[in-house]
């Protein structure tokens, strides 16, 4: 049966000014002038820690700011994104036409299950991966949430980054990117994805090609 994992931050959601809020807190909590909101806007999707010391956060600060940006976006991030225009009704009509639903994010499990459930999406997926110990990286979390769905047939993981499309080829599922999201057209033509997608209901139609497929 076809399946699509989706990722989180610039594919499902546009998450941006709660994650921008969130390491401006994160970052002055422990004493460390944060950069302009375009910087911060420049390279969101890797995991916060990654992000940190590429701002020049030294290693001894970084897991108490990783924990300052937790909780702030538990408590408050959340509520600063929204779904992108399309991408609720792309979700009930894959649903509706048996296509299997799972997450795959750099954000930590519990973010991801706050975030979903903030805009009631937790319902429409059966597995959702988060960054944690065992599986760091996209490339890790995607074979972990492949592993809870059984290894699907005609998979597409959906995303936003060059990590995502990178994650997908090295699965072996079928990366699609998006184009709404953070990442450059540059970008992800260098990842060489299956197509770029413009719009969510695009999505649909690829899945039925997997449907019919199987």
């Amino acid at each position: 049966m076809a399946a699509v994992v989706f990722d989180i931050d610039g594919t499902l959601l546009d998450s941006a000014d709660g994650i921008v809020a969130g390491f401006r807190y994160a970052l002055r909590f422990v004493g460390f002038e944060a950069p302009d909101a375009a910087t911060l806007r420049s390279d969101l999707g890797p995991p916060v820690g990654q992000i940190f010391l590429a701002l020049g956060l030294s290693p001894d600060r970084i897991e108490p700011a990783i924990a300052a940006y937790r909780r702030f976006y538990l408590n408050e991030g959340v509520a600063q994104s929204v779904p992108y225009p399309g991408i609720t009704a792309a979700l009930d009509r894959l649903a509706a036409s048996g296509v299997r639903l799972g997450i795959a994010t750099a954000k930590r499990t519990d973010l991801a299950l706050a975030i979903l459930r903030h805009h009631n999406l937790e319902h429409l997926f059966e597995a959702i991966g988060g960054a944690e110990v065992g599986h760091p990286t996209k490339d890790a979390t995607l074979a972990h949430t492949l592993d809870l769905m059984g290894l699907p047939a005609s998979a597409i993981m959906l995303g936003d980054r060059h990590s995502d499309i990178a994650a997908g080829h090295a699965c072996g599922v079928r990366p699609i990117a998006v184009s709404w999201g953070y990442g450059t057209i540059a970008e992800l033509v260098g990842a060489r994805p299956e197509r770029i997608i413009d719009h969510p209901a695009e999505v649909v139609a690829l899945a039925r090609v997997g449907i019919n497929a199987d």
